[in-house]
């Protein structure tokens, strides 16, 4: 990629629609050299008093992204030896063109808002960075919103549904979700699950640490990796219980993965993920630890690999309705 492409990068991560394949991409650019810093640190400074228009716009970044690509291989010159200076100008006169595209919208905007929407409402699950670069997965029928600039001491954002964080660590700056029945989660570590739903409000740590509050008056316990609390709204509970496994967080990884798992749970885990039915006629075998890596292979494949490392018998009874059989525990 050319050097005003990566500027056009730096846009989309200042305005939290980045990708997180485009995020690496940026991030080894930036670690290539003090320079490529330096032009990234002036280009905020460029980008942020653009703020001061105080309009709030929707543009779409990836598809202005493509035209303005097409526009600078049309007009970029001959590989020439330019000074810094020089391409803190071209960095200017980039944010200066993505400006203009959106500068017509503007002028029929009337509504000043200090906040910014993503939802995954009308389209599947959807992933994306902050600003300081926290990722973020939204389930579908999802929405977060948070502010355009975090001020103060925490870095706050409001969810709507279910989402997973990969959170940026900032001692400085803590970073809490706010649920939807006025309770928080907050960070202490890095990577959780939130899924809210009418009647419950389930918190899963991946890694690190979270403090989940239920409620505004209510302070929960402080969670660590593999911990699960649900929150049940009618008797103003949690409990908190240790996991088999994380393949609750299969909408968000794309298959499911077992480490030392019962086999009984590992049933559980494929009946929901698939939606089958699977009866474990042997007993004995509920306690068998299973270990397979990440896979979304077809529930038929996933039983034949099942069957091969536990001598299971597989027979299909009906519809999406499976039988095991047999087996060994090793």
């Amino acid at each position: 990629m050319k050097e005003s492409e990566y500027i056009l990068l730096l846009s989309k991560r200042f305005s939290g629609d980045i990708s997180p394949s485009e995020s690496t991409m940026l991030d080894e650019w930036l670690r290539q050299s003090p320079e490529n810093e330096q032009i990234a640190t002036s280009y905020q400074r460029i980008w942020e008093k653009s703020e001061a228009y105080g309009k709030t716009f929707s543009p779409d970044l990836d598809t202005d992204f493509l035209k303005v690509q097409a526009r600078i291989r049309k007009i970029d010159a001959p590989i020439m030896r330019v000074t810094l200076g020089q391409k803190l100008m071209r960095a200017a006169a980039v944010l200066a063109l993505l400006l203009t595209s959106v500068w017509g919208w503007q002028q029929f905007s009337s509504t000043s808002a200090a906040e910014m929407i993503v939802s995954s409402e009308n389209a599947d699950n959807k992933n994306f960075s902050l600003p300081d670069g926290t990722r973020i997965w939204l389930r579908k029928g999802s929405q977060i919103t948070y502010p355009k600039k975090w001020a103060g001491k925490e870095r706050r954002v409001k969810l709507q549904g279910e989402g997973y964080f990969d959170v940026t660590h900032d001692p400085a700056r803590p970073f809490k979700v706010e649920l939807e029945q006025g309770g928080s989660v907050e960070v202490l570590g890095t990577q959780f699950n939130v899924r809210q739903t009418a009647n419950q409000t389930t918190v899963l740590v991946r890694s690190g640490k979270v403090r989940f509050s239920p409620t505004a008056q209510t302070e929960g316990p402080v969670m660590t990796a593999n911990q699960k609390a649900v929150f049940d709204h009618s008797e103003s509970k949690v409990r908190l219980s240790n996991l088999n496994s994380l393949n609750e967080l299969s909408w968000q990884t794309g298959g499911l993965e077992f480490v030392n798992t019962p086999l009984s749970h590992v049933v559980s885990d494929l009946e929901r993920y698939y939606g089958v039915k699977i009866a474990l006629r042997n007993p004995a075998m509920s306690g068998c630890p299973h270990s397979a890596p990440l896979t979304s292979q077809p529930i038929e494949k996933v039983l034949e690999t099942l069957a091969l490392t536990h001598q299971l018998k597989v027979k299909k009874m009906g519809e999406r309705v499976y039988e095991l059989s047999g087996g060994q525990c090793r």
